[in-house]
C-alpha cells in the first residue's frame, strides 16, 4: 500500500524499442520487473525500466540512436532516446546460466531539442554567422515554435534537423514579448519566453503516429476542482516559504555610456513599497528590448509563495484529472487560504504485481525535491547563460 491513501492502482503498460525513425526493432517487452517515470513541466522527462537481459533486448537497445516507447493505458506516456543501459549479473542472484538484469534509462524527445543551441541566424552555419543575436518580438507561442523549427525542426539546416520532428497545431496563446539570444540552449530560451509570457505556456514532445510532434499547450487553472491538503490525505510533505518581492522597480540602462545612455524605468507607478534594481541592458538594441529586460527582471523578482509539495493520487484527483503545468490548490497551513501553484512534475513507479503509484510534485520550487544539487547548479548556469546572451559581441 502507498502512504496517505496513495494505494497502488492498476494500469496497462506496454513498451518496445524503435530506431531513430520510429520503426519498431523489438517485440513488445512483457517481462519487465520495474518501471519508473518522472514527467516534468517544460523540462525533458525521463524513464527507467529493468528487465531480464535477453539477447533480443540487448541487440535492440544497442542499435545506434535507439529509442524506448512506453504506453500507458493505450496512450504513449514517454518516448525518446536511450541514454544509458547498465547491466548487472551476480552468481548468487542469477546463477551461472542466467543472463542477469538490464536497466534501460531514456529521456523523452524534448531532450533532443535541448541538445540544440539558438543560432543568431539559424539559416547559416555556426561558423558563418554575420549577426550578433537572434532577436524577435511577437506572440510568445510563435517565438517558441520558431526557435524549435529553425534550430531543430523542418526549417533548420539539414544537419541540425531532428528526424521525424514536426510542429503540432497552434495552442492559441496570446500576448507579445521580446527575446534575444546567442548560442544558448534552445530549451532555456523557451523557458525564458514562457516565464515572461502573459499567457501561461507549456511545451512538450509527443510521438504521434510516425512523427515526433513538438507541442505548445495552455495549462489549465484547476484550483476550483483539484485540491491537495492534509485533511484529504493526499499530501505527503510540504515546504512553504513566502517571500516578498526582491524588486518592484527596474532601472534599465541601454548600450551607450555616460550621459547619452538610454535609461528606462519599469514597474508600477506610485508603488508605496518601492525596491529598485538596476538592469544592465548593454546588449539591448532598442527601447523595446530594454523594456523587455526590465520586465523579465521584475517577473523574476516578484513576490512569490515558494512551495514544494509531494502529493499523492486519490480517487477523483488522479493524474489525468490534472496535467503537467496545471495550477492546483494547496492547503499550506490548516485553516489558511489555499496557495495556487503548478504541477511541476509527476513521478510514476510501477511494479508488475502491485501496480502503479503516482506522486505529483507541486510548486515551481519543486525541482529541488527531485535533485537539490542539480537544481541549484542549473539555476546558476541559466542565469549566467541569460547574462551572456545579453552582452553585445562585436562582429
Amino acid at each position: 500500500m502507498g502512504v496517505f491513501g496513495a494505494a497502488p492502482t492498476q494500469a496497462r503498460y506496454i513498451l518496445w524499442v524503435t530506431d531513430h525513425n520510429l520503426v519498431p526493432i523489438s517485440q513488445q517487452i512483457d517481462d519487465w520487473t520495474s518501471i519508473s517515470v518522472t514527467l516534468r513541466h517544460n523540462e525533458p522527462s525521463s524513464g527507467e525500466i529493468t528487465a531480464p537481459s535477453t539477447r533480443e533486448l540487448v541487440e535492440a537497445i544497442r542499435t545506434p540512436r535507439a529509442r524506448i516507447v512506453l504506453e500507458r493505458n493505450g496512450e504513449i506516456l514517454l518516448a525518446g532516446p536511450i541514454e544509458s543501459t547498465p547491466h548487472q549479473w551476480t552468481a548468487d542472484e542469477h546463477g551461472f546460466d542466467g543472463a542477469g538484469d538490464l536497466t534501460v534509462r531514456w529521456a523523452d524527445d524534448l531532450a533532443l531539442i535541448a541538445g540544440r543551441l539558438s543560432y543568431p541566424n539559424p539559416a547559416q552555419a555556426a561558423t558563418a554567422q554575420t549577426i550578433a543575436k537572434w532577436t524577435a518580438t511577437g506572440n510568445p507561442e510563435a517565438l517558441i515554435r520558431d526557435l524549435v523549427n529553425l534550430n531543430a525542426g523542418p526549417g533548420a539546416l539539414t544537419a541540425r534537423r531532428i528526424p521525424r520532428l514536426v510542429l503540432g497545431p497552434s495552442a492559441g496563446a496570446t500576448g507579445s514579448v521580446t527575446w534575444s539570444t546567442r548560442f544558448q540552449p534552445v530549451t532555456d530560451d523557451m523557458r525564458g519566453i514562457a516565464a515572461i509570457s502573459p499567457t501561461r505556456i507549456g511545451f512538450r514532445t509527443q510521438q504521434v503516429g510516425s512523427s515526433i510532434e513538438f507541442q505548445v499547450y495552455l495549462p489549465t487553472d484547476r484550483t476550483q476542482g483539484i485540491w491537495f491538503s492534509r485533511s484529504m490525505g493526499n499530501v505527503v510533505s510540504i515546504e512553504h516559504e513566502p517571500e516578498i518581492a526582491a524588486a518592484t522597480v527596474a532601472i534599465c540602462g541601454g548600450k551607450d555610456a555616460g550621459a547619452n545612455r538610454l535609461i528606462l524605468e519599469r514597474g508600477t507607478p506610485g508603488d508605496q513599497h518601492r525596491i529598485e534594481v538596476f538592469v544592465d541592458g548593454s546588449g539591448a538594441d532598442n527601447a523595446t528590448q530594454l523594456s523587455a529586460l526590465g520586465d523579465e527582471e521584475l517577473a523574476n523578482s516578484a513576490e512569490v509563495q515558494r512551495l514544494a509539495v509531494v502529493a499523492a493520487d486519490i480517487d477523483g484527483q488522479r493524474y489525468g484529472d490534472y496535467q503537467l503545468g496545471d495550477v492546483v490548490a494547496v492547503e499550506a497551513y490548516p485553516g489558511m487560504p489555499d496557495v495556487p501553484d503548478i504541477v511541476a512534475a509527476v513521478e510514476i513507479s510501477v511494479d508488475p504485481d502491485d501496480g502503479e503509484t503516482v506522486r505529483p510534485i507541486i510548486g515551481a520550487n519543486s525541482a529541488q525535491l527531485l535533485n537539490p544539487a542539480a537544481a541549484v547548479q542549473q539555476q546558476i548556469l541559466r542565469a549566467l547563460a541569460r547574462r551572456g546572451a545579453l552582452v553585445e559581441i562585436p562582429a
